[in-house]
């Protein structure tokens, strides 16, 4: 066996100082290359491409409606947010913008998706009471990674084949995630119709899909640090939207209602006239009224003047005892409107 082993040997060598010296190269018999296929992925409409920079043309639609907050749990620390839906013959697509204050941007792959900087979105059919089983819990992270549960028999991780499912992408604000510099993100996604099929939603027709109206509700988690695994101490869970409306825990008929153009809501017209000096304001300070939720106004006077006539849609409001004055302003409520809301008001 040694002696075989030298003859085998010596073979070999030669063969390479002769290959060596004459320039020639020994060429594997069994040449083998492997290259990984991309997987499939779902197909978008024409022009619009994921990438997170929401710069496309159903972005900037003037006609698209947007749900613009502040997400402000102390003075130190807050956040801008934006957030809004637009249907495609595709899909559904979402699109949000977080820039915080006083905080910085962080998300750990290590970590459960719930302790990093995200939009814990928890989404249903409008209609679905608590407890829904079409419930998610959807976390658009800020590196455009993310988590996608679905209550389902309990919460479970909404998975189906590749081509049915969400594509989410992101773009750091100021500078890379994990960065002093990075004071927020932007996320662009879209979610198949046949992803929303597969989780029990009826949108199997065009019809559905356009009478389709989404209750959501866009939790904000402020992500204080990288490794910390403290839901308590290492990051801020945060229902933001419980300032604007009344929102009951996981029940999305009382969540913010979107649809193929984005937010449902109507727009305020104050037609003002007197003398007087005043404002005529919603209460959180939106520029626009959440359909079907009563909206408080606020009517602030100076120098002493007052609401002299107030007319809403037609109604007169001092008539029917509807405007209040507390503390030196005026309020009153529109119940549940369904429409623009146009506001006559003399102040003298």
């Amino acid at each position: 066996m040694k002696k075989t082993t030298k003859i085998f040997t010596a073979a070999v060598c030669s063969v390479l100082a002769v290959c060596g010296f004459a320039g020639c190269t020994v060429k594997d018999p069994n040449p083998y290359t492997f290259t990984n296929k991309p997987h499939p992925v779902a197909e978008t409409d024409a022009g619009m491409n994921i990438d997170g920079k929401l710069d496309e043309a159903r972005w900037t639609d003037e006609n698209l409606r947007w749900l613009n907050g502040v997400d402000k749990p102390n003075s130190k620390q807050y956040a801008d947010i934006t957030f809004t839906t637009s249907y495609g013959s595709k899909g559904v697509y979402f699109a949000m913008k977080v820039e915080e204050h006083g905080t910085s941007i962080f998300v750990n792959p290590d970590r459960a998706s719930w302790l990093n900087s995200c939009i814990e979105m928890y989404m249903g059919p409008a209609n679905d009471e608590a407890g829904s089983s079409r419930l998610f819990e959807f976390d658009f992270m800020a590196d455009g990674s993310y988590q996608s549960k679905l209550n389902y028999n309990g919460w479970h991780g909404a998975q189906t084949t590749y081509e049915r499912m969400p594509i989410i992408a992101s773009v750091p604000l100021g500078g890379e995630v994990n960065t002093p510099e990075c004071y927020g993100y932007n996320v662009e996604a879209f979610f198949p119709w046949t992803f929303l099929e597969f989780c029990g939603y009826d949108v199997e027709t065009e019809e559905e899909r356009n009478a389709l109206v989404l209750g959501i509700d866009p939790v904000h988690i402020f992500s204080f640090n990288y490794d910390g695994t403290d839901k308590d101490a290492d990051r801020y869970w945060s229902q933001w939207s419980t300032n604007y409306k009344q929102i009951e825990w996981q029940n999305p008929s009382t969540f913010f209602r979107f649809g193929k153009e984005g937010l449902i809501s109507h727009k305020i017209i104050v037609n003002k006239t007197g003398a007087g000096r005043g404002t005529v304001a919603e209460k959180s300070g939106l520029d626009y009224v959440l359909s079907g939720v009563d909206t408080t106004f606020v009517v602030k006077t100076v120098n002493g003047a007052s609401v002299k006539k107030l007319v809403v849609n037609g109604v007169d409001y001092i008539a029917a005892g509807k405007l209040t004055q507390i503390g030196g302003e005026y309020r009153f409520v529109v119940e549940k409107p369904l429409h623009d809301i146009v506001i006559d008001i003399e102040i003298d």
